[in-house]
Protein backbone atom coordinates (compact mmCIF):
# COMPACT_ATOMS: atom_id res chain seq x y z
CA UNK A 1 0.00 0.00 0.00
CA UNK A 2 2.64 2.44 0.97
CA UNK A 3 4.48 1.56 -2.55
CA UNK A 4 1.49 2.55 -4.47
CA UNK A 5 1.46 5.70 -2.44
CA UNK A 6 4.94 6.51 -3.34
CA UNK A 7 4.19 6.18 -6.83
CA UNK A 8 0.98 7.99 -7.47
CA UNK A 9 2.07 11.12 -5.20
CA UNK A 10 5.23 10.86 -7.85
CA UNK A 11 3.21 10.87 -10.37
CA UNK A 12 0.87 13.92 -9.37
CA UNK A 13 3.83 15.93 -8.53
CA UNK A 14 4.96 15.29 -11.94
CA UNK A 15 1.75 15.88 -13.58
CA UNK A 16 1.11 18.91 -11.36
CA UNK A 17 4.67 20.63 -12.59
CA UNK A 18 3.14 20.45 -16.48
CA UNK A 19 -0.30 21.54 -14.69
CA UNK A 20 1.40 24.51 -13.56
CA UNK A 21 3.11 24.84 -17.23
CA UNK A 22 0.08 24.99 -18.77
CA UNK A 23 -1.74 27.37 -15.99
CA UNK A 24 -2.54 29.89 -18.52
CA UNK A 25 -3.86 27.72 -21.23
CA UNK A 26 -5.99 26.34 -18.76
CA UNK A 27 -8.93 29.30 -18.98
CA UNK A 28 -8.41 29.77 -23.10
CA UNK A 29 -11.37 27.67 -23.90
CA UNK A 30 -10.71 26.82 -27.25
CA UNK A 31 -7.95 25.15 -26.52
CA UNK A 32 -9.22 23.28 -23.71
CA UNK A 33 -12.34 22.41 -26.23
CA UNK A 34 -10.14 21.21 -28.68
CA UNK A 35 -8.21 19.45 -26.14
CA UNK A 36 -11.38 17.90 -24.41
CA UNK A 37 -12.57 16.57 -27.91
CA UNK A 38 -9.48 14.97 -28.70
CA UNK A 39 -9.37 12.91 -25.30
CA UNK A 40 -12.64 12.03 -25.82
CA UNK A 41 -12.01 10.87 -29.03
CA UNK A 42 -9.02 8.89 -28.01
CA UNK A 43 -11.08 7.52 -25.04
CA UNK A 44 -13.64 5.83 -27.80
CA UNK A 45 -10.76 4.44 -29.37
CA UNK A 46 -9.23 2.32 -26.71
CA UNK A 47 -12.23 1.94 -24.78
CA UNK A 48 -13.44 0.09 -28.08
CA UNK A 49 -11.68 -2.57 -26.63
CA UNK A 50 -13.57 -3.53 -23.41
CA UNK A 51 -10.30 -2.01 -21.29
CA UNK A 52 -11.24 -2.05 -17.23
CA UNK A 53 -12.12 1.58 -15.76
CA UNK A 54 -9.29 2.21 -13.90
CA UNK A 55 -7.13 1.75 -16.72
CA UNK A 56 -9.22 3.70 -18.39
CA UNK A 57 -8.80 6.69 -16.90
CA UNK A 58 -5.41 6.18 -15.98
CA UNK A 59 -4.84 6.23 -19.76
CA UNK A 60 -6.68 9.28 -20.09
CA UNK A 61 -4.18 11.05 -17.27
CA UNK A 62 -1.39 9.69 -19.57
CA UNK A 63 -2.42 12.33 -22.22
CA UNK A 64 -0.42 15.32 -22.86
CA UNK A 65 -3.56 18.08 -22.75
CA UNK A 66 -4.63 20.38 -21.07
CA UNK A 67 -8.36 18.32 -19.99
CA UNK A 68 -5.98 15.25 -18.68
CA UNK A 69 -5.72 17.19 -15.64
CA UNK A 70 -9.07 16.79 -14.75
CA UNK A 71 -8.54 12.65 -15.47
CA UNK A 72 -5.64 13.02 -13.08
CA UNK A 73 -7.79 14.40 -10.41
CA UNK A 74 -10.37 11.57 -11.00
CA UNK A 75 -7.52 8.90 -10.73
CA UNK A 76 -5.99 10.20 -7.62
CA UNK A 77 -9.17 11.21 -5.55
CA UNK A 78 -10.12 7.17 -6.07
CA UNK A 79 -7.25 5.80 -5.41
CA UNK A 80 -5.75 8.24 -2.31
CA UNK A 81 -9.45 8.06 -1.22
CA UNK A 82 -10.51 4.77 -1.77
CA UNK A 83 -13.44 6.16 -3.39
CA UNK A 84 -14.80 4.14 -6.02
CA UNK A 85 -15.19 5.59 -10.26
CA UNK A 86 -18.29 7.09 -9.89
CA UNK A 87 -18.04 8.83 -6.71
CA UNK A 88 -14.47 10.09 -8.00
CA UNK A 89 -16.33 11.38 -11.18
CA UNK A 90 -18.94 13.11 -9.12
CA UNK A 91 -16.51 14.51 -6.73
CA UNK A 92 -13.98 16.24 -9.19
CA UNK A 93 -17.16 17.09 -11.57
CA UNK A 94 -19.04 19.24 -8.90
CA UNK A 95 -15.64 21.07 -8.59
CA UNK A 96 -14.84 21.87 -12.13
CA UNK A 97 -15.83 25.26 -13.09
CA UNK A 98 -15.70 24.51 -16.83
CA UNK A 99 -19.38 23.63 -18.15
CA UNK A 100 -18.88 21.18 -20.26
CA UNK A 101 -16.18 19.22 -18.34
CA UNK A 102 -18.42 19.36 -15.51
CA UNK A 103 -21.31 17.72 -17.62
CA UNK A 104 -19.43 15.11 -18.93
CA UNK A 105 -18.00 13.68 -15.58
CA UNK A 106 -20.84 13.87 -13.75
CA UNK A 107 -22.82 12.34 -17.22
CA UNK A 108 -19.60 9.69 -16.32
CA UNK A 109 -20.30 9.03 -12.95
CA UNK A 110 -24.15 8.11 -13.70
CA UNK A 111 -22.63 6.12 -16.74
CA UNK A 112 -20.21 4.02 -14.41
CA UNK A 113 -22.90 4.10 -11.34
CA UNK A 114 -25.42 2.61 -13.38
CA UNK A 115 -23.87 -0.06 -15.46
CA UNK A 116 -24.15 1.63 -18.32
CA UNK A 117 -21.86 -0.21 -21.24
CA UNK A 118 -18.43 2.75 -21.47
CA UNK A 119 -17.56 1.83 -24.77
CA UNK A 120 -21.51 3.34 -26.22
CA UNK A 121 -21.34 6.13 -23.36
CA UNK A 122 -17.57 7.31 -24.73
CA UNK A 123 -18.56 7.21 -28.28
CA UNK A 124 -21.89 8.60 -28.16
CA UNK A 125 -20.35 11.64 -26.03
CA UNK A 126 -17.25 11.80 -28.22
CA UNK A 127 -20.06 12.19 -31.22
CA UNK A 128 -21.56 14.72 -29.99
CA UNK A 129 -18.93 16.81 -28.48
CA UNK A 130 -17.61 16.46 -32.43
CA UNK A 131 -20.65 18.03 -33.42
CA UNK A 132 -20.59 21.11 -30.71
CA UNK A 133 -16.67 21.37 -31.49
CA UNK A 134 -17.44 21.72 -35.47
CA UNK A 135 -20.00 24.58 -34.85
CA UNK A 136 -18.34 26.54 -32.69
CA UNK A 137 -15.66 26.31 -34.70
CA UNK A 138 -17.57 27.54 -37.48
CA UNK A 139 -19.30 30.02 -35.46
CA UNK A 140 -16.33 32.07 -35.07
CA UNK A 141 -14.90 31.60 -38.57
CA UNK A 142 -18.03 33.59 -39.37
CA UNK A 143 -17.57 36.07 -37.06
CA UNK A 144 -14.01 36.12 -37.82
CA UNK A 145 -14.72 37.17 -41.63
CA UNK A 146 -16.81 39.89 -40.38
CA UNK A 147 -13.86 41.17 -38.07
CA UNK A 148 -12.02 40.76 -40.97
CA UNK A 149 -13.98 42.82 -43.36
CA UNK A 150 -14.29 45.50 -40.41
CA UNK A 151 -10.24 45.53 -40.19
CA UNK A 152 -10.37 46.55 -43.86
CA UNK A 153 -12.98 49.25 -43.42
CA UNK A 154 -10.73 50.27 -40.09
CA UNK A 155 -7.72 50.48 -41.66
CA UNK A 156 -8.99 52.06 -44.26
CA UNK A 157 -10.70 54.89 -42.00
CA UNK A 158 -6.93 55.15 -40.50
CA UNK A 159 -5.20 55.90 -44.10
CA UNK A 160 -7.98 58.56 -44.39
CA UNK A 161 -7.16 60.17 -40.93
CA UNK A 162 -3.24 60.63 -42.40
CA UNK A 163 -4.50 62.26 -45.75
CA UNK A 164 -6.84 64.36 -43.85
CA UNK A 165 -4.13 65.75 -41.06
CA UNK A 166 -1.87 66.76 -44.22
CA UNK A 167 -4.50 68.47 -46.40
CA UNK A 168 -5.29 70.08 -42.98
CA UNK A 169 -1.71 71.51 -42.85
CA UNK A 170 -1.61 72.79 -46.36
CA UNK A 171 -5.36 75.18 -46.36
CA UNK A 172 -4.76 75.73 -42.80
CA UNK A 173 -3.06 76.49 -39.58
CA UNK A 174 -2.76 73.24 -36.98
CA UNK A 175 -1.00 72.75 -33.52
CA UNK A 176 1.46 70.08 -32.50
CA UNK A 177 -1.24 68.52 -30.53
CA UNK A 178 -3.53 68.00 -33.70
CA UNK A 179 -0.87 66.05 -35.49
CA UNK A 180 0.04 63.70 -32.76
CA UNK A 181 -3.50 63.24 -31.37
CA UNK A 182 -4.61 61.87 -34.71
CA UNK A 183 -1.02 60.14 -35.06
CA UNK A 184 -2.32 58.11 -31.37
CA UNK A 185 -5.97 57.37 -32.99
CA UNK A 186 -4.06 55.72 -36.30
CA UNK A 187 -2.08 53.24 -33.93
CA UNK A 188 -4.68 52.78 -31.27
CA UNK A 189 -6.96 51.99 -33.85
CA UNK A 190 -5.09 49.19 -35.85
CA UNK A 191 -3.57 47.36 -32.89
CA UNK A 192 -7.04 47.54 -31.33
CA UNK A 193 -8.35 46.10 -35.22
CA UNK A 194 -5.57 43.44 -35.00
CA UNK A 195 -6.06 42.35 -31.39
CA UNK A 196 -10.19 41.64 -32.12
CA UNK A 197 -8.96 39.63 -34.67
CA UNK A 198 -7.21 37.39 -32.34
CA UNK A 199 -9.68 37.04 -30.18
CA UNK A 200 -12.24 36.20 -32.75
CA UNK A 201 -10.16 33.49 -34.71
CA UNK A 202 -10.16 29.99 -33.58
CA UNK A 203 -6.86 28.32 -31.64
CA UNK A 204 -5.35 25.30 -32.52
CA UNK A 205 -2.18 23.82 -32.29
CA UNK A 206 -0.77 22.47 -35.26
CA UNK A 207 2.89 21.87 -34.47
CA UNK A 208 3.44 18.67 -32.11
CA UNK A 209 6.30 19.51 -29.65
CA UNK A 210 7.94 16.17 -29.95
CA UNK A 211 11.69 16.06 -29.85
CA UNK A 212 11.79 14.88 -33.90
CA UNK A 213 10.88 17.64 -36.17
CA UNK A 214 9.93 17.86 -39.80
CA UNK A 215 12.95 18.58 -42.37
CA UNK A 216 11.15 22.12 -42.95
CA UNK A 217 10.99 22.93 -39.26
CA UNK A 218 14.44 21.71 -38.41
CA UNK A 219 15.64 24.26 -41.30
CA UNK A 220 13.21 27.08 -40.24
CA UNK A 221 14.84 26.44 -36.24
CA UNK A 222 18.39 26.68 -38.17
CA UNK A 223 17.94 29.62 -40.29
CA UNK A 224 16.69 31.56 -37.03
CA UNK A 225 19.32 30.60 -35.24
CA UNK A 226 21.96 32.24 -38.00
CA UNK A 227 19.64 34.71 -39.54
CA UNK A 228 17.63 36.57 -36.93
CA UNK A 229 20.93 37.54 -34.63
CA UNK A 230 22.91 38.59 -37.98
CA UNK A 231 19.96 40.61 -39.20
CA UNK A 232 19.85 42.22 -35.79
CA UNK A 233 23.34 43.14 -35.85
CA UNK A 234 23.39 44.72 -39.39
CA UNK A 235 20.12 46.29 -38.53
CA UNK A 236 21.40 48.46 -35.71
CA UNK A 237 24.99 49.16 -37.87
CA UNK A 238 22.51 50.52 -40.15
CA UNK A 239 20.24 52.62 -38.10
CA UNK A 240 23.70 54.31 -36.35
CA UNK A 241 24.68 54.64 -40.25
CA UNK A 242 21.89 56.90 -40.76
CA UNK A 243 21.15 54.78 -43.49
CA UNK A 244 17.44 55.91 -45.49
CA UNK A 245 14.67 54.26 -43.69
CA UNK A 246 13.80 52.52 -46.85
CA UNK A 247 17.22 50.34 -47.07
CA UNK A 248 16.62 49.62 -43.59
CA UNK A 249 13.55 48.25 -43.81
CA UNK A 250 14.01 46.28 -47.23
CA UNK A 251 17.48 44.86 -45.58
CA UNK A 252 15.12 43.66 -42.34
CA UNK A 253 12.67 41.66 -44.53
CA UNK A 254 15.14 40.02 -46.58
CA UNK A 255 16.48 38.98 -43.19
CA UNK A 256 13.03 37.59 -42.18
CA UNK A 257 11.81 36.41 -44.89
CA UNK A 258 14.12 32.91 -45.41
CA UNK A 259 12.92 32.22 -41.96
CA UNK A 260 9.16 32.87 -42.88
CA UNK A 261 9.09 31.14 -46.16
CA UNK A 262 10.72 27.66 -44.80
CA UNK A 263 7.30 28.27 -42.02
CA UNK A 264 4.82 28.70 -44.22
CA UNK A 265 5.98 25.96 -46.77
CA UNK A 266 6.37 23.45 -43.54
CA UNK A 267 2.77 24.67 -42.98
CA UNK A 268 1.35 23.68 -46.08
CA UNK A 269 2.67 20.46 -45.73
CA UNK A 270 1.39 19.74 -42.51
CA UNK A 271 -2.35 20.39 -43.78
CA UNK A 272 -1.44 17.92 -46.84
CA UNK A 273 -0.35 15.33 -44.12
CA UNK A 274 -3.54 15.98 -42.06
CA UNK A 275 -5.53 15.62 -44.98
CA UNK A 276 -4.02 12.20 -45.86
CA UNK A 277 -3.58 10.72 -42.44
CA UNK A 278 -7.06 10.30 -42.32
CA UNK A 279 -7.08 8.00 -45.57
CA UNK A 280 -3.73 5.85 -43.69
CA UNK A 281 -5.28 4.98 -40.43
CA UNK A 282 -8.80 4.08 -42.25
CA UNK A 283 -7.19 1.77 -45.09
CA UNK A 284 -4.60 0.30 -42.45
CA UNK A 285 -7.68 -0.72 -39.85
CA UNK A 286 -9.66 -2.08 -42.56
CA UNK A 287 -6.91 -4.51 -43.83
CA UNK A 288 -5.63 -5.21 -41.00
CA UNK A 289 -9.33 -6.32 -40.26
CA UNK A 290 -9.90 -8.22 -43.73
CA UNK A 291 -6.87 -10.18 -43.47
CA UNK A 292 -5.95 -10.38 -40.00
CA UNK A 293 -2.88 -9.30 -39.62
CA UNK A 294 -0.77 -6.85 -37.75
CA UNK A 295 0.04 -3.28 -38.88
CA UNK A 296 3.12 -3.88 -40.33
CA UNK A 297 1.82 -6.81 -42.89
CA UNK A 298 -1.20 -4.93 -43.36
CA UNK A 299 0.98 -1.93 -44.69
CA UNK A 300 2.21 -3.79 -46.93
CA UNK A 301 -0.98 -4.25 -48.78
CA UNK A 302 -1.91 -0.63 -49.01
CA UNK A 303 -1.04 0.94 -52.44
CA UNK A 304 1.51 3.72 -51.19
CA UNK A 305 0.57 6.44 -53.91
CA UNK A 306 -2.79 6.81 -53.16
CA UNK A 307 -1.58 8.34 -49.84
CA UNK A 308 -0.48 11.96 -51.71
CA UNK A 309 1.93 13.97 -49.69
CA UNK A 310 2.08 11.18 -46.65
CA UNK A 311 3.26 8.70 -48.96
CA UNK A 312 6.92 9.02 -48.65
CA UNK A 313 6.66 9.15 -44.61
CA UNK A 314 4.62 5.71 -44.98
CA UNK A 315 7.53 4.70 -47.21
CA UNK A 316 9.89 5.47 -44.20
CA UNK A 317 8.03 4.11 -41.98
CA UNK A 318 7.59 0.50 -43.51
CA UNK A 319 11.16 0.09 -44.82
CA UNK A 320 12.24 0.87 -41.27
CA UNK A 321 9.65 -1.77 -39.99
CA UNK A 322 10.99 -4.35 -42.63
CA UNK A 323 14.56 -3.33 -41.18
CA UNK A 324 13.26 -4.93 -37.57
CA UNK A 325 13.43 -1.55 -35.69
CA UNK A 326 11.27 -1.61 -32.61
CA UNK A 327 7.83 -0.94 -33.90
CA UNK A 328 7.36 1.87 -31.30
CA UNK A 329 10.39 3.97 -32.10
CA UNK A 330 9.25 3.47 -35.89
CA UNK A 331 5.86 5.00 -35.59
CA UNK A 332 7.15 7.54 -33.08
CA UNK A 333 9.93 8.63 -35.68
CA UNK A 334 7.35 8.52 -38.12
CA UNK A 335 4.95 11.08 -36.01
CA UNK A 336 8.16 13.00 -35.31
CA UNK A 337 9.06 13.38 -38.99
CA UNK A 338 5.33 14.60 -40.04
CA UNK A 339 5.76 17.26 -37.44
CA UNK A 340 1.69 17.67 -37.43
CA UNK A 341 0.02 17.76 -34.00
CA UNK A 342 -3.34 16.30 -36.11
CA UNK A 343 -1.12 13.18 -37.16
CA UNK A 344 0.68 12.78 -33.89
CA UNK A 345 -3.10 12.72 -32.36
CA UNK A 346 -4.88 10.02 -34.81
CA UNK A 347 -1.96 7.79 -34.46
CA UNK A 348 -2.17 7.85 -30.99
CA UNK A 349 -5.05 6.87 -31.20
CA UNK A 350 -4.88 4.25 -33.77
CA UNK A 351 -1.34 2.72 -32.06
CA UNK A 352 -2.81 2.87 -28.50
CA UNK A 353 -6.36 1.04 -29.23
CA UNK A 354 -5.63 -1.69 -31.34
CA UNK A 355 -2.92 -3.26 -28.68
CA UNK A 356 -5.69 -3.03 -26.21
CA UNK A 357 -7.49 -5.79 -28.44
CA UNK A 358 -9.86 -3.02 -30.00
CA UNK A 359 -10.72 -4.20 -33.64
CA UNK A 360 -8.04 -2.48 -36.29
CA UNK A 361 -11.43 -1.30 -38.35
CA UNK A 362 -13.37 -0.08 -35.58
CA UNK A 363 -10.57 2.02 -34.24
CA UNK A 364 -9.22 3.43 -37.68
CA UNK A 365 -12.58 4.39 -38.60
CA UNK A 366 -12.73 6.62 -35.23
CA UNK A 367 -9.33 7.69 -35.28
CA UNK A 368 -9.50 8.53 -39.28
CA UNK A 369 -13.10 10.36 -38.11
CA UNK A 370 -11.58 12.72 -35.68
CA UNK A 371 -8.89 13.91 -38.27
CA UNK A 372 -11.06 14.40 -40.87
CA UNK A 373 -13.30 16.72 -38.86
CA UNK A 374 -10.22 18.93 -38.24
CA UNK A 375 -9.18 19.04 -41.45
CA UNK A 376 -12.03 19.85 -43.14
CA UNK A 377 -12.71 22.91 -40.38
CA UNK A 378 -9.24 23.97 -41.62
CA UNK A 379 -9.89 23.78 -44.81
CA UNK A 380 -12.76 25.79 -44.50
CA UNK A 381 -10.32 28.40 -42.63
CA UNK A 382 -7.73 28.77 -45.12
CA UNK A 383 -10.33 29.60 -47.57
CA UNK A 384 -11.27 32.63 -45.49
CA UNK A 385 -7.55 33.68 -44.70
CA UNK A 386 -5.96 33.34 -47.92
CA UNK A 387 -8.58 36.01 -49.41
CA UNK A 388 -8.24 38.10 -46.29
CA UNK A 389 -4.24 37.70 -46.56
CA UNK A 390 -3.66 38.95 -50.28
CA UNK A 391 -6.37 41.71 -49.62
CA UNK A 392 -4.75 42.66 -47.19
CA UNK A 393 -1.40 43.05 -48.36
CA UNK A 394 -2.72 44.82 -51.14
CA UNK A 395 -4.52 47.46 -49.24
CA UNK A 396 -0.99 47.73 -47.19
CA UNK A 397 0.59 48.66 -50.32
CA UNK A 398 -1.77 51.31 -51.55
CA UNK A 399 -2.17 53.08 -48.30
CA UNK A 400 1.23 53.29 -47.68
CA UNK A 401 1.82 54.70 -51.52
CA UNK A 402 -1.08 57.14 -51.00
CA UNK A 403 0.07 58.39 -47.39
CA UNK A 404 3.80 58.59 -48.57
CA UNK A 405 3.06 59.94 -51.76
CA UNK A 406 0.61 62.81 -50.41
CA UNK A 407 3.50 63.67 -47.76
CA UNK A 408 6.00 63.92 -50.33
CA UNK A 409 4.06 66.03 -52.12
CA UNK A 410 3.30 68.31 -49.84
CA UNK A 411 6.95 68.70 -48.22
CA UNK A 412 7.99 68.87 -52.18
CA UNK A 413 5.79 72.09 -52.95
CA UNK A 414 6.87 73.85 -49.76
CA UNK A 415 10.32 73.53 -50.80
CA UNK A 416 9.06 75.16 -54.03
CA UNK A 417 7.27 77.94 -52.45
CA UNK A 418 10.47 78.47 -50.35
CA UNK A 419 12.66 79.06 -53.81
CA UNK A 420 10.35 81.44 -55.28
CA UNK A 421 9.19 83.71 -52.12
CA UNK A 422 11.12 85.71 -49.59
CA UNK A 423 11.37 84.85 -45.72
CA UNK A 424 10.81 87.62 -42.76
CA UNK A 425 13.28 85.58 -40.07
CA UNK A 426 15.44 82.37 -39.39
CA UNK A 427 12.63 80.17 -38.97
CA UNK A 428 11.45 79.06 -42.23
CA UNK A 429 8.32 81.10 -41.82
CA UNK A 430 6.89 82.62 -44.97
CA UNK A 431 5.95 86.78 -45.23
CA UNK A 432 3.74 86.94 -48.80
CA UNK A 433 1.55 89.99 -47.84
CA UNK A 434 -0.51 90.26 -51.02
CA UNK A 435 -1.07 85.89 -50.30
CA UNK A 436 -4.00 84.64 -48.27
CA UNK A 437 -2.48 83.13 -45.34
CA UNK A 438 -2.22 79.30 -45.80
CA UNK A 439 -0.99 76.25 -43.94
CA UNK A 440 1.32 75.53 -46.44
CA UNK A 441 2.58 79.19 -46.74
CA UNK A 442 2.60 79.06 -42.67
CA UNK A 443 4.03 76.12 -41.62
CA UNK A 444 7.48 75.70 -40.28
CA UNK A 445 10.34 73.68 -40.38
CA UNK A 446 8.85 71.98 -37.11
CA UNK A 447 5.75 71.05 -38.44
CA UNK A 448 7.14 69.64 -41.11
CA UNK A 449 9.49 67.52 -39.26
CA UNK A 450 6.54 66.65 -36.43
CA UNK A 451 4.72 65.48 -39.73
CA UNK A 452 7.21 63.12 -41.37
CA UNK A 453 7.55 61.30 -38.07
CA UNK A 454 3.73 60.76 -38.07
CA UNK A 455 3.46 59.43 -41.57
CA UNK A 456 6.31 57.44 -41.01
CA UNK A 457 5.42 56.24 -37.66
CA UNK A 458 1.73 55.21 -39.15
CA UNK A 459 3.29 53.26 -42.22
CA UNK A 460 5.32 51.32 -39.80
CA UNK A 461 2.48 50.85 -37.98
CA UNK A 462 0.38 49.41 -40.40
CA UNK A 463 3.92 47.46 -41.36
CA UNK A 464 3.11 45.63 -37.71
CA UNK A 465 -0.44 45.55 -37.49
CA UNK A 466 -1.24 44.13 -40.90
CA UNK A 467 1.40 41.05 -40.64
CA UNK A 468 -0.03 40.40 -37.02
CA UNK A 469 -3.96 40.68 -38.76
CA UNK A 470 -2.74 37.90 -41.66
CA UNK A 471 -1.29 36.37 -38.87
CA UNK A 472 -3.56 36.00 -36.64
CA UNK A 473 -6.45 34.90 -39.20
CA UNK A 474 -4.40 32.18 -40.98
CA UNK A 475 -3.50 30.65 -37.47
CA UNK A 476 -0.24 28.08 -37.23
CA UNK A 477 3.06 28.28 -36.06
CA UNK A 478 4.36 31.72 -34.90
CA UNK A 479 7.20 31.49 -37.05
CA UNK A 480 4.62 32.25 -40.30
CA UNK A 481 4.26 35.77 -38.55
CA UNK A 482 8.08 36.42 -39.94
CA UNK A 483 6.87 35.66 -43.87
CA UNK A 484 3.87 38.06 -43.38
CA UNK A 485 6.07 40.94 -41.54
CA UNK A 486 8.67 40.21 -44.15
CA UNK A 487 6.50 40.66 -46.85
CA UNK A 488 5.24 44.07 -45.63
CA UNK A 489 8.24 45.32 -44.50
CA UNK A 490 9.67 44.94 -48.01
CA UNK A 491 6.51 46.78 -49.48
CA UNK A 492 6.95 49.35 -47.00
CA UNK A 493 10.47 50.12 -47.62
CA UNK A 494 10.13 49.92 -51.42
CA UNK A 495 7.42 52.62 -51.22
CA UNK A 496 10.11 54.73 -48.91
CA UNK A 497 12.75 54.43 -51.53
CA UNK A 498 10.67 54.86 -54.69
CA UNK A 499 7.60 57.46 -53.92
CA UNK A 500 9.66 60.25 -52.60
CA UNK A 501 12.47 60.28 -55.87
CA UNK A 502 9.11 60.37 -57.77
CA UNK A 503 7.67 63.29 -56.70
CA UNK A 504 10.99 65.14 -56.48
CA UNK A 505 11.14 64.30 -59.94
CA UNK A 506 8.12 65.43 -61.01
CA UNK A 507 8.23 68.99 -59.38
CA UNK A 508 11.94 69.03 -60.74
CA UNK A 509 10.83 70.69 -64.11
CA UNK A 510 8.98 73.24 -61.82
CA UNK A 511 11.44 74.42 -60.26
CA UNK A 512 13.74 74.59 -62.58
CA UNK A 513 10.82 76.69 -64.65
CA UNK A 514 10.51 78.96 -61.75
Amino acid sequence: MGFNWIKQLQFWSKQNKKDRRKKDDSFDNQLLEMDFYSQLAYLSAISSSGIDRDKLVYYAAKLPYISARYFRKVDFVAKMFNHDYPQACRIVGEKTSEPEVKAFLLRLSSALASGEDVAAFLNRESQILAESYSNNYERRLNLLKTWGDAYVALIMTTALVTVMCVVSMMIGNVTGFFIVSLSAVTIIASFLGAYFLYKTAPRELRIHSLPVRSKEQELTKNLNRVLLPVGLIISVLLIVMRVNMGVILIVIGLFLSPIGFAAVVDDGKISKRDNEIATFLRSLGGTMQAIGATASEAMGRIEFRSLGSLRENVELLYSRILNGITLTLCWDRFVGESGSEQVNRGVRMFWDGIPMGGEPQKVGNLASDFTMKIAFLRAKRNQIANGFTWLTIAMHAVLCTLSVFIYSIFGTFSKLVNTITPTSDNTGSLSLPNIPTLGLFSQNASYLTLLHFMVLTVILVLTISNALSIHFVNGGTNKKLLFYLALTTIITGAILLVVPPLVNKIFTPMVATK
